[in-house]
Order: C-alpha cells, then sequence, then structure tokens
C-alpha cells in the first residue's frame, strides 16, 4: 500500500472518534503529575494562516510527548473574541463604517452580531484544528464571552482598585483616526514612511528680525506648538542669515543653513542652551487661534523656551525641538514638568473642530500639506526636505496613528518594574534572546491604559456619579448584582449599562462607556482557563502555568500583559517556561501578503502533501525566535522522507509473511542502529524536555533515514537469507519506537503505520497514541560505534561524490579508494567498517594512510588572508613564515591549528591563511571530507566492466518484473538475448542474475528464444542492444 495522506489522514480522524482514543490518552494520565499549559488565544477570525498552524502544531507536538511521558496535562485552549478585529468584520458585513453608523444601526443589534461572528467563527477554527491533528479541549474553549470569564477580568480591575493601582489620568496617546480608539505601546506596528519634513521659524518677541528655528516631520501638529526645547548643555550660535538673526545648535547651524536653507551666515555669538531658557517667541498661528491668550494666563511658559536634556540632541534637525504636550509623550513629559498643559483639539477621527477657524475640518497627518502652505503664507517657512523615518502604525489596521490627548484608566505598574525583571529571572525562556528581549521590555515599563472607546469588548466595571465624580469598582457580576440586586442576563453594551443606582449624593451612578483593551481579556487568561476565581481547586493545585508557546510579536504583548496581570494579582508570574517562535516569511525571506502574491494558505498545503506533511515541515522548520522560511521544496523533502518512512513499514509487513523475528544473529549493522535508536531516544527527550522543540523532527528524520539508507541496504543479503528474522526483528523494535516518536510530530501517518503492524504483529495497544514514551536503554549505546559509522558516512559521501563527478554510477564497480587522513579515529573507523564502506560505495578495496606519493601538493602563504586576521602585524607574521617550511605547517593543519610564535607574541594559523595546490595522475578523482581527502581510482578493466553490465542488466530485469505485475516470490523463465561481447561478460554472472532475480531458468544467448514469451523489451546499454524474454512460471 502506497502512502496516501488524503486517504491516510480522513480514515484515522475516524478511526479516533469512533474509538474516543483522545478521550482515552486523557484517562489514561488523569490523576497522574498535572501538568498546565496555557493556550495563547488566537482571534477568532475564522481564517487559520500558516503562522497559526505552525503555533498550533509545536504545542500540539509537545502536549502529546507529555501525556505520553505519563503527565496528566490541563489543554484547555482559548480564544480572543473582543476588540477592533470583530468589530472591523461586523462593520464591513453590515456596511457600517463610522460609530455615529453602528449608533444608529443599533448597539444591541450590532453587538449580537459580533458574538455571533465571534461564536461562528471559534467553531469553523475549531474544525481546521482538529483536522490538522490538533488535541486539545475545544468543547470547553475559554471564551471572554462568557459571564465567568468576564468576572476573571473584573477580578483583576478590582484587585489593582484596592492595591490602589488603577487610576484615571489626561495622557497624551497614540490614536488611530481609523479605529477611533486609543492605543497602548504594545498594539503599535512600525513601518518606514517618507513624510515632508519641514524647518520653521519662531519670531523672538520684542525682536524685529531674530528667529528660532525649529525642525519637525509632523506640520500638523504645529497648531499645537506650546513651547520649543533645548538641551542645556548643547552649544548655540546666534548668526546673522543674509539680514536674520538665527537660533541654532553650533553642530547644525552650518549644515541647515549652507546645504538645507542654501544661504549665507555669520556667526554673531556663541553660548549654552541654558541661556535661552524662558525666551518668548510668537507663534505663526496667533493671528488665528486665540486659545494662546487665554492659555498664556493660566501657563506663564506657553510659548517660550523651556529646557529638556533627554529628549534634544544635535543628530538632526536644528538642535531646537517643537514641543507639543498634547501630540506625544515625550513632549508631554516635558510639558507637565513646565506647568504646560496637555492641549490637542483634534477629534476621535482626528479632524480639527470649527473653533479653530482656518484649520477648522483639516485632518491631522493627511492634511500635512495644507499646514504647510498656511505657515508658508506667514512666511515662516525656512526649508522642507523629504524624511524617511520609522512611523508608528496601528497593529489593526495598519492605519498611520495621530497623538490625542484623552482620559483614560490606568494600572500604575512603572514602580513594579524592579520586582517583575527580578521575577522573571526564575522564568525558562527559550531562546535566550526572548528572555533578553522581556527583560529590556520590562525595564523600559510604562503604566498600561486598559481602557478602549469601542463598542465590542470587556465593558469596564466601574460606575461613576455624574453628579460627585465617586465611583465604585466591581471584582464579578455577583458582586454588582447583590449591589444593585439587578439580575444580568446579557453582559455587554448596551445591557450592561441599563444597571445604574442612586449615589449617596443623591445623583446617579452610571457604568463608564468604557471597555477593556482585549489584551485584559488574554493578560488573565491564566486564571480564566482554570475558572478561577469561581472555582479554586484547579488554581491552588496547577498555578502558574507550566509552560505557553507563542510567536515574538507577544514579547510586548500577551508575555508582558499575562506578567502585569498576575503581579498585579498574586504578585507572581503566571508562566514557569516559555518558548518563542518567529514570525513566516517566503522562501526569499519576504513577509507574506496579499499584495506580494506570497500568501500561502495551510489547506493548499495539506491538500496536496497531507496535514502530516505540513506539521512535520513547519515543527523543524526553525530555530527558537527565529522567523520560519516557507520553501515549497522543503515541504516537498518532507513529504518525501515520509514516503521513506512508510515503505520501510511496507518493506517489514512484507518481510514478516515470510518468516518469524529472531534475536539470533546479531551483529555490527544490529548493534549500531540499536545504538542509534537509543541515542536518539536519550536526545529527543532531552530536546522536549529542555524546550528544544525545532529540534525534535530532525533527530526523528535523522535515525529512520539512517534505518533505510544504512541498516537496511547493509543487511540486504540477511534479509533474503535463512537469518533474516534477525533483521525483522530490529527493523520492527526500531519502526516501533521510531513511529512512538514521531507521533507527537505526524499523528496521522504515525497511527496508521501502527495499526497496520499492529496487524501484522498482533501488538497490544490500540493505538500509538495511547503508547509509552519509548525508554532508553543506555547498555545499547555504543558511541564508539555510532562515531565510526559516522565518520564512514562522511568517506561514503565523499567516495559517491567523486562517481558524481565522472558520472559513474555505484552500480558500475571501481578498484577502489585512498583515504588520506592523520586522524587515528578514521583509521580506527576503516578498520572496523572497512568491508561496510567497499559494499556501500561499491569498491574493491579501501586503503587509509597519511600520504599518497602520486599526488603532489604546492603550500601558498594567502596574504590576503592574513592581512585581514592580522592587520598590522601582517608583514611580521608574512616574514616569520617564508622562512618556516610550509610543507611541515600543512601536516600540523590537518589536525587542527598552527601556532607561530614571534617574541613573546602567538599567532594562530589555520588553512583559511594558506593556499593548497594539489597535482595528481589522472586516473585519481579528490574530494576532500571533514577529517582529510578521499581519493578513487576510476580506472577501470574487463572484470569491473562486466561485473558493472551484469548490475545493470539485472535493474532492467527487475524493472521489467515490476511493470509485468509481479510479486517477489513470483519464479520467472528467463532469457537475454545478447551480442557475442555481452555473453562473454556475462558467463561468469550466471547464477548471481539467477538468484537475485528469482529465474528458475535462465538462459543468455546471442539467438532468440525458440518460444515466444510473454514479457519481452528491448534494452541499450553502452552502446550494446539487448532482450529480456520472460514468462512467469
Amino acid at each position: 500500500m502506497s502512502y496516501d495522506p488524503k486517504a491516510v489522514e480522513p480514515a484515522v480522524r475516524a478511526f479516533w472518534a469512533q474509538n474516543k482514543v483522545y478521550e482515552k490518552a486523557k484517562k489514561k494520565v488523569a490523576g497522574k503529575t498535572s501538568f498546565y499549559f496555557l493556550d495563547g488565544p488566537p482571534y477568532t477570525s475564522g481564517k487559520v494562516h500558516l503562522g497559526t498552524s505552525w503555533n498550533k502544531s509545536l504545542k500540539d507536538m509537545f502536549l502529546r510527548f507529555k501525556r505520553m511521558s505519563g503527565f496528566d496535562v490541563w489543554d484547555r485552549a482559548g480564544y480572543d473574541m473582543h476588540g477592533l478585529p470583530t468589530e472591523n468584520n461586523v462593520r464591513k458585513k453590515l456596511k457600517l463604517f463610522t460609530k455615529k453608523e453602528i449608533e444608529n444601526y443599533g448597539l444591541a443589534k450590532f453587538n449580537d452580531e459580533c458574538e455571533k461572528f465571534c461564536v461562528d467563527m471559534m467553531h469553523v477554527m475549531n474544525k481546521t484544528f482538529t483536522d490538522l491533528g490538533i488535541w486539545m479541549d475545544f468543547e470547553h474553549a475559554y471564551q471572554p464571552i462568557s459571564r465567568e470569564y468576564i468576572s476573571g477580568e473584573w477580578f483583576l480591575i478590582k484587585s489593582a482598585h484596592d492595591k490602589k493601582r488603577l487610576y484615571e489620568g489626561l495622557r497624551t496617546m497614540s490614536w488611530c483616526p481609523s479605529c477611533q480608539t486609543n492605543l497602548a505601546k504594545h498594539e503599535l506596528e512600525y513601518a518606514t514612511v517618507t513624510d515632508e519634513s519641514i524647518f520653521v521659524k519662531l519670531k523672538v518677541k520684542d525682536k524685529s528680525n531674530e528667529y528660532l528655528i525649529i525642525w519637525t516631520t509632523t506640520p500638523w501638529t504645529i497648531p499645537m506648538n506650546l513651547a520649543v526645547m533645548v538641551n542645556p548643555e548643547i552649544d548655540y550660535v546666534r548668526a546673522n542669515v543674509e539680514g536674520e538673526v538665527w537660533i541654532m545648535a553650533k553642530a547644525l547651524a552650518g549644515t541647515l543653513v549652507s546645504a538645507v536653507a542654501e544661504k549665507k551666515m555669520s556667526i554673531l555669538e556663541e553660548f549654552k542652551g541654558e541661556t535661552l531658557e524662558g525666551l518668548e517667541y510668537t507663534h505663526p498661528f496667533a493671528d488665528t487661534i486665540h486659545d494662546y491668550k487665554e492659555m498664556k494666563v493660566k501657563h506663564p511658559k506657553l510659548h517660550t523656551v523651556i529646557l529638556s536634556q533627554e529628549y534634544v540632541d544635535t543628530s538632526a534637525g536644528s538642535g531646537l525641538v517643537h514641543c507639543a504636550p498634547g501630540c506625544g509623550p515625550e513632549d508631554y513629559e516635558v510639558g507637565y514638568r513646565n506647568g504646560l498643559p496637555a492641549w490637542n483639539v483634534v477629534d476621535e477621527r482626528g479632524s480639527f473642530p470649527q473653533s479653530m477657524k482656518e484649520f477648522a475640518g483639516f485632518i491631522a497627518k493627511k492634511d500635512d500639506s495644507k499646514f504647510i502652505d498656511a505657515l508658508k503664507k506667514r512666511n515662516a517657512i525656512i526649508a522642507t526636505t523629504k524624511v524617511s523615518h520609522d512611523y508608528g502604525h496601528c497593529q489593526r489596521c495598519h492605519h498611520a496613528i495621530i497623538f490625542r490627548t484623552s482620559k483614560q484608566w490606568f494600572f500604575k505598574v512603572e514602580d513594579l518594574k524592579e520586582q517583575m525583571i527580578e521575577a522573571n529571572k526564575n522564568v525558562k525562556w527559550v531562546p535566550q534572546a526572548a528572555f533578553n528581549a522581556f527583560d529590556s521590555w520590562l525595564k523600559n515599563l510604562r503604566d498600561n491604559s486598559i481602557t478602549k472607546q469601542n463598542f465590542w469588548g470587556t465593558p469596564v466595571p466601574i460606575w461613576k456619579c455624574s453628579q460627585c465624580d465617586k465611583h465604585d469598582v466591581y471584582g464579578s457580576l455577583d458582586e454588582l448584582e447583590a449591589k444593585t440586586k439587578v439580575k444580568v442576563t446579557k453582559l455587554h453594551r448596551p445591557w450592561i449599562d441599563e444597571v445604574t443606582y442612586a449615589c449617596s449624593c443623591g445623583g446617579t451612578k452610571k457604568r463608564i462607556p468604557d471597555v477593556l483593551d482585549v489584551w485584559v481579556d488574554a493578560g488573565t487568561a491564566s486564571w480564566n482557563c482554570l475558572d478561577y476565581p469561581q472555582k479554586k481547586d484547579l488554581f491552588n493545585k496547577m498555578f502558574p502555568a507550566d509552560f505557553i508557546l507563542e510567536g515574538k510579536d507577544q514579547i510586548r504583548g500577551w508575555f508582558n500583559l499575562l506578567m502585569i496581570a498576575s503581579m498585579l494579582c498574586f504578585n507572581k508570574p503566571s508562566f514557569k517556561a516559555v518558548y518563542m517562535h518567529g514570525f513566516i516569511n517566503d522562501s526569499q525571506g519576504r513577509k507574506m501578503s496579499k499584495s506580494l502574491g506570497n500568501q500561502i494558505e495551510p489547506e493548499e498545503v495539506v491538500s496536496v502533501y497531507g496535514a502530516d506533511t505540513l506539521r512535520y515541515f513547519q515543527t523543524g522548520s526553525a530555530a527558537p525566535g527565529i522567523d520560519q522560511s516557507y520553501n515549497p521544496e522543503d515541504v516537498k523533502l518532507k513529504y518525501k522522507n515520509l514516503v521513506v518512512l512508510w515503505n520501510v513499514h511496507n518493506f517489514l509487513i512484507e518481510m514478516a509473511k515470510d518468516a518469524p523475528e529472531s534475536k539470533a544473529g546479531a551483529d555490527v549493522p544490529e548493534h549500531y542502529i540499536l545504538s542509534k535508536l537509543n541515542t536518539t531516544i536519550q536526545a529527543v527527550t532531552r530536546a522536549f524536555d529542555e524546550y528544544r522543540l525545532n529540534e525534535v523532527p530532525w533527530l526523528i528524520e535523522e535515525l529512520y533515514l539512517e534505518l533505510s539508507r544504512t541498516y537496511i541496504q547493509l543487511v540486504r543479503d540477511k534479509a533474503n537469507s535463512e537469518d533474516k528474522g534477525i533483521v525483522i526483528a530490529t527493523i520492527k523494535r526500531v519502526l516501533l519506537d521510531t513511529i512512538a516518536m514521531l507521533a507527537p510530530v505526524a499523528p496521522f501517518i504515525a497511527e496508521q503505520m501502527y495499526q497496520n503492524l499492529k496487524e501484522a504483529f498482533n501488538l497490544k495497544a490500540e493505538s500509538v497514541h495511547l503508547l509509552d514514551w519509548p525508554k532508553c536503554n543506555a547498555k545499547e549505546i555504543n558511541t564508539k560505534l555510532e562515531q565510526q559509522f559516522k565518520i564512514a558516512g562522511n568517506i561514503m559521501q565523499a567516495a559517491l561524490y567523486a562517481r558524481e563527478k565522472i558520472k559513474l554510477g555505484v552500480r558500475w564497480p571501481v578498484k577502489g579508494i585512498v583515504v588520506l587522513t592523520v586522524n587515528p579515529d578514521v583509521k580506527l573507523a576503516i578498520v572496523g567498517l572497512g568491508e561496510v564502506i567497499k559494499s556501500q560505495v561499491n569498491i574493491k578495496d579501501i586503503k587509509v594512510q597519511e600520504a599518497l606519493p602520486e599526488v603532489k601538493e604546492e603550500v601558498h602563504i594567502n596574504s590576503a588572508n592574513i592581512g585581514k586576521a592580522f592587520k598590522q602585524h601582517a608583514p611580521a607574521v608574512m616574514k616569520a613564515l617564508q622562512s618556516t617550511k610550509l610543507s611541515d605547517i600543512a601536516k600540523q593543519l590537518r589536525t587542527g591549528a598552527y601556532i607561530l610564535k614571534i617574541g613573546e607574541t602567538e599567532f594562530r594559523l589555520t588553512q583559511d591563511h594558506f593556499t593548497f595546490v594539489r597535482t595528481m595522475p589522472d586516473h585519481l578523482v579528490e574530494v576532500p571530507f571533514s577529517d582529510g581527502i578521499v581519493y578513487l581510482d576510476k580506472e577501470s578493466n574487463k572484470e569491473l566492466e562486466a561485473e558493472g553490465f551484469m548490475r545493470e542488466v539485472m535493474r532492467r530485469i527487475q524493472e521489467a518484473r515490476k511493470k509485468a505485475g509481479l510479486e517477489k516470490q513470483d519464479k520467472i523463465d528467463l532469457h537475454l538475448e545478447v551480442s557475442d561481447d555481452v555473453r562473454e561478460m556475462l558467463k561468469d554472472w550466471h547464477a548471481v542474475i539467477a538468484e537475485k532475480v528469482n529465474a528458475k531458468m535462465l538462459k543468455v544467448d546471442v539467438s532468440p528464444p525458440s518460444k515466444q514469451h510473454k514479457n519481452r523489451s528491448s534494452e541499450e546499454l553502452k552502446g550494446e542492444i539487448f532482450s529480456i524474454h520472460f514468462d512467469v512460471v
């Protein structure tokens, strides 16, 4: 039976369902040592892309291993359901493009649609994951839309409130005008954009012709400019620029004036930045924005120079920085210090209001050119230049952000940084780079905003009085119901907003209209997954999670919020170990996108090669933290390798039909492959235990390819003899343990092969997934033998490559090879495995020696490489080498480095510092390998030609048998019609041919057969024409 994933995978899924294999696997380990895996929730978008299939395949592989290893695994799946991804999908479906349109449509109907979309998409994704062979508890997947989950989130908000870590504040924050909500730092993505930057001159008050020169890449923020920042330690100048006096940083003045403004200047005065503090200027838009006058009364430092050492430098611009405290966090910080308001007038869509007169209706960022024109009209522009820089974009809709000042609720966490950094040192991060990245993130942690101005989300559990401003915070829906005596049946807006109650001041307390940031949903998953705080038993038994696994974008996302949430509630991290994978790119390293036409969906791969091949490729495709490059050829190779394994299992089943297995007759090949098996079990187990998950598929693949390509090739004669019992026993043992190890990686093919072997060998376990994890038998490990096989393998690869160079197939024997080496391990390997090498490479002789007189070697100094390596010392090194015998150095370089001593200084020289030129006779073919050089003697003779011809004739006969549909055991009467020359060549090989092709009768003759045979074909080989005639006996 050939391997067909389209047949295998549906059949196996049906087998699992019918026999409840997943349930039995969980029952088998129930009550044993618990292992809490916390599933990072994907959005219920309905689409499972390659990144998600990679993520889930890695998780499933690990969880299957833990179950087989005897752990009671908590494997509850989970989803993200709230937030803008859902809102945007429903908006598109209903053709509602603004918040106003949603309100007109009806918030109740809109949120009902959002809930329906989430639940429907969850079921779609559950099926997709199941089709990929993912074994997780999807039936009870945690859902942030449920009453229990929302109460779990409210528990966090109340905990923060009780610890005085919840506050409301006015902040300048990143804002998405498309989604019409604020964005936290972790919700931004950056893209390189080209903007029009401007140099603006601000007239110094009470000076007729003196200006402060500022530079900005955000012209739309100039109307909200309230100050100019300078660095007190930097040198500044007043310069006469063609009749005007400009104030600039000294280090930038020359470039700014001559290259940017294309003017001439002369320095009038130099001074430190601190002397500019308090200098007033007149805003260019003071003629149209009258709010400035009112603000000046309350904020005396308005439109003056203020000091900032941290945010002003001379890397670009003018050395004077435009400060709009309502348009950026750094500006806000400096403005707050100087008593300036976070003034920002744009609305949710980024539009300037009617009160801004000339600028009414202008859109922030989009209308930068209009603001530039307004400045030009007032003669305030010195120059404009194109500048490429990284600019923040909304991670959800990819729209360019603006800045906006708004009231939000925050978690106070900045003073917890040191505690989090210390606690994180006890978390195992794979790779180490993930720890470094998260540690860096924590060191720069800012207070987290937790509120959003969206419709679809977890309602913020804060009820505030509109009269006295007092507020209550609730830790659960039960607590709210107890207070208000109102039964809450629908948990979202607008229904939750109908719950109101009287305030002690006589006013009414109503819920604030915001929803929680969707990251709060995910951040509380560590206890919500265990149904805490409603239930305590699972939490007390298992928290914190033993393991989490997500992509590198979660450093600032889920990993961050998990840490913050659990530190706020429990004063400790919510996870013990993390595996972080990378992103998905195409084979050229480009991010996959529809616009590039390189996007691949999992279904495209599965429909051709099956889910197992996709899982097999993805789980081993990239080291932790490194991006996966999706290459169709690599996927195809993984499929071909699975076919190799499938064929080995077929081979074993066929062999076992003819003979029983036996342990008698074990020899070197058996000792080797059993040693390799146990070494692999040991290595795979360790890789799982140490979370080096990407290495697991490689190690298993190396084992079964070695079983196929080395062991089975070595014992092919034994497999056709009376000693085949040991071959059957050995292949069965190795194959069963290989399949058990492969089961977590490629569960479908592993199950089908196991079921086939179960039938052939009467195995007991109902499913491969109900087996225990294979145990290593250390007594069977022979590291020296494995090392010798590895060396022999390298020699064989070199010899086979030498054959390729002269285009000589392995069926044609050659005289032999000479292995040049000074490594004693190579010599021992050849002594022990010389016969193996000879049979595998089809050579008559193998020699190992340190030199070959026929090969002449010249060694030359590579002056270029020596120059790069030793720089100023290179001349001395060259001079010393010229007086040294280079052939002696070459001998030493074969075993390592050569240390050259000049005075008291030592220089380490390697083969890279020399060039080697070897000349040899025409009959030798040279191929270097890791421990030396292989020389293949390509000179032939009649005997070698005859043997090669015989092997090729046998191959043609076997092909003819296969074409005729014959089984291995079918005997034939065979007549070979050949030339005189071929008859002469084959005269000593009749018995060999007859045995190998299972011919009861064989005749080799120049004449055609006396009777016509049913099967016949004409063949050409090296210019000789011959015919094959046979009948089945």
